[in-house]
């Protein structure tokens, strides 16, 4: 239809005219509402938001002022009784302390030991409360954990001055419930609710509400995660900048609007307020009324247009069948065409056996970027031409798309396909050579969707892609679940692994009497070019059953290495770290020595490195392993057994091999019919491992009872969600220089 027929039809003319003048209304009206209710949104949570910061602030500056009274006082008795030794300093504070009858508060002196509960003394010195506050920066710590009852706590720290100088810190400590009761304010009739962050997005305090259970301990990570990227960006920003600022985000599928902004008085906080949007639009009324408006708009439009296509169908259809069934390529069927030809043969219901062949060109994209699309379709028209010589009468082809060809045939043996291709392969005036994938579906089910059916014969001709002399496979359901869906996951890991998306992170092994450092557990994770994090069950299973997993313990290995090769570098006291290794090495005879070529390239002392071994993967290669554990202890290379007491011999195997450390599964420390029995397994196994010399760490250590079961059993080295999740390297690196956890 050329422009000169379109403006002989008044009609036509009217009903374009219309949806163009209709569509510029409501694109304008649904942004003049947009702007009314982001405008209103902006201004009521902006307000909340100053709010709350002003609530808040003024009762965590009434205690903060409180202990600067009661430093001033101490201040004052110093002057009084003219003491200036530090001796004697810390001696009236240690006093001080004893006599104070408020339990909340203790003082510490400039080398950071506190004077806490009477007689007891702590070395804060590695607070990070107390190097504020010795700096001179009044603060409130993020929660932690209270080395006198375990219990999680705050800390309000301020300086101690005596003549212009800092001689040490006085403290408040606030329970979990204490800084929650801050939180206890309702919004919007309970379904707003806050955050504390600080600079670095990890979560301090929040309400007790559904959409605060997020999937981590950082909110940056959370909204990044809910796909708000940009949103994070300026919001890291406006924080580093110590502004405030607003946006929008989704959470879980309700979009929300939030407001951040500094709580200047403490240092390193920053209050979020979040509300859905559909709370607090006042304007949602004209937002209702706007949608009908479009939807009866979009109705009309929708029955003009049926009126019109219904009066133009008989003219068009001859055009439309023309554009629907032949191919623009190869001048021959088109894919809709072949679907409406294989369904009325189906629908006969007639008694024969049939087949749908699906099959492509092997890199067909590299004939097409070196020859053009020229040759290219020239090629298909060749292949297209041939295959409708050779078919039978009742068969029918097509081009699905690409070269990507479907046949639906009466006879699918083999060998009648295998000469198909043979006829075909050399029919290109380029001398191109030219090989098939094909795969094969027999049709059992007439009544089977005929795209379903293709689906599964392309389905079947991809798994043999690039497999030499094998160019027809026949439809199998278990076949293709298992290979391929396999294959295109294992495809993501060997991207992955090229692209160095995989990274360590680090679980610590806490000494529970002293709070130090002893270990570590290096962990695999996967941190995909989004910055998504993956967890290992997600992927681990899968590398196993591809052999991929040696590759990714090699990974976890190397950056372990260079991460003490750096610490040993910087002055670090470095502690064993762990290393876990699949059994699939085991068979590798170069394991050993690609390990200690590894060792030797960083220069890392052995005794900083302990390999770590399932009990399971020791049970399957026992032979095997104890060679390699023979072995490699000469080198001065410590070896664990992980998981044990999950199920095998364990006792058994210890007797032969020579095991430096016992990994007690976290099964130990759950509840038990008899925690009588429990107990006294424990204590045997505590005991056993002392005597051979082996030590013992403790796995899936979460709560105080754990603890507390462990140093009953006289069981000292920890692992666990208690002291500390498993961490990125920039983070553990901090407490790696430390040495302690608590």
């Amino acid at each position: 239809m050329n422009f000169d027929k379109i403006l002989q039809k008044p009609f036509l003319i009217s009903v374009f005219v219309f949806n163009i003048i209709l569509f510029g209304v409501i694109v304008f009206l649904l942004g003049y509402v947009q702007n009314l209710l982001d405008s209103d949104s902006r201004n009521n949570l902006e307000e909340i938001v100053s709010q709350n910061k002003n609530v808040i602030t003024s009762k965590l500056l009434l205690d903060l002022n409180r202990l600067d009274i009661i430093s001033n006082k101490i201040s004052d008795g110093l002057k009084n009784k003219n003491i200036t030794k530090e001796a004697d300093i810390n001696k009236f504070l240690e006093d001080y302390s004893k006599n104070s009858i408020d339990d909340s508060l203790f003082l510490a002196n400039k080398n950071g030991l506190a004077y806490v509960d009477g007689d007891t003394h702590i070395d804060i010195s590695g607070r990070r409360y107390f190097k504020l506050a010795i700096d001179g920066i009044s603060n409130i710590s993020e929660r932690t954990i209270s080395r006198i009852n375990g219990e999680y706590i705050f800390v309000g720290s301020v300086p101690l001055y005596y003549d212009n100088n800092i001689i040490g810190t006085i403290q408040k400590i606030y329970t979990d419930k204490q800084m929650n009761e801050l939180f206890a304010a309702s919004l919007f009739s309970s379904k707003g609710y806050m955050y504390v962050i600080n600079s670095e997005g990890y979560i301090i305090l929040h309400t007790k509400h559904i959409n605060c259970a997020l999937k981590s301990d950082n909110y940056f990570r959370d909204v990044y995660e809910y796909g708000n990227v940009e949103a994070v960006r300026k919001m890291k920003d406006d924080i580093k900048a110590n502004k405030s600022g607003f946006m929008e985000n989704a959470v879980n599928g309700e979009k929300t609007f939030s407001a951040y902004t500094p709580i200047e008085q403490v240092h390193d906080w920053y209050l979020v307020t979040s509300v859905p949007t559909d709370v607090i639009a006042e304007n949602g009324n004209i937002v209702m009324k706007i949608f009908y408006m479009v939807m009866v708009s979009l109705v009309l439009i929708f029955l003009v247009s049926i009126c019109y296509f219904a009066w133009n169908k008989r003219r068009q259809k001859r055009v439309l069948e023309k554009i629907a069934f032949v191919d623009n390529v190869t001048g021959g069927n088109t894919y809709n065409k072949f679907l409406v030809d294989v369904q009325e043969t189906l629908s006969n219901k007639i008694n024969k056996q049939f087949y749908i062949l699906s099959f492509d060109v092997d890199n067909f994209k590299y004939i097409n970027n070196f020859y053009g699309f020229a040759c290219d379709d020239k090629i298909l028209r060749q292949i297209y031409s041939s295959v409708s010589v050779w078919m039978q009468p009742g068969e029918t082809a097509a081009r699905i798309s690409g070269d990507r060809f479907v046949c639906f045939l009466l006879d699918a043996d083999e060998e009648r396909i295998e000469a198909l291709f043979s006829a075909i392969r050399n029919i290109t005036e380029e001398n191109l050579i030219l090989h098939f994938s094909a795969g094969v579906y027999v049709i059992k089910d007439y009544d089977e969707n005929i795209n379903l059916m293709v689906d599964k014969a392309s389905v079947a001709a991809q798994t043999i892609k690039g497999v030499l002399n094998q160019h027809v496979v026949y439809y199998s359901k278990k076949f293709d679940d298992m290979t391929a869906h396999n294959e295109e996951l294992k495809r993501d890991l060997k991207l992955a692994i090229k692209n160095d998306e995989f990274v360590a992170f680090y679980q610590p092994k806490v000494d529970i009497n002293s709070g130090k450092l002893v270990g570590a557990e290096a962990l695999i994770r996967w941190r995909t070019r989004d910055n998504k994090l993956i967890a290992p069950g997600d992927f681990i299973p899968l590398s196993e059953k591809t052999g991929l997993v040696t590759d990714l313990d090699m990974i976890v290995f190397e950056k372990v290495l260079a991460f003490l090769r750096s610490s040993l570098d910087a002055g670090v006291e470095c502690v064993p770290i762990s290393v876990n290794f699949s059994r699939l090495h085991f068979s590798n005879e170069k394991f050993l020595p690609t390990l200690l070529q590894k060792m030797e390239k960083y220069q890392v002392p052995a005794h900083l490195i302990e390999l770590e071994l399932t009990e399971s993967a020791i049970f399957d290669n026992f032979s095997i392993i104890y060679d390699f554990t023979e072995k490699v202890r000469e080198y001065g290379v410590a070896v664990a057994m992980d998981d044990f007491g999950s199920g095998y011999s364990s006792l058994n195997m210890l007797k032969d091999l020579a095991i430096d450390t016992l990994k007690i599964d976290r099964a130990f420390l759950e509840e038990a019919a008899d925690n009588e029995k429990r107990n006294i397994i424990f204590v045997s196994v505590v005991e056993m491992a002392r005597k051979l010399n082996i030590s013992l760490v403790v796995e899936g250590v979460e709560t105080g009872e754990n603890v507390s079961l462990m140093r009953e059993c006289g069981c000292n080295i920890a692992q666990g969600y208690y002291f500390a999740r498993p961490m990125e390297e920039s983070k553990f690196a901090e407490l790696f220089r430390e040495g302690k956890l608590c």
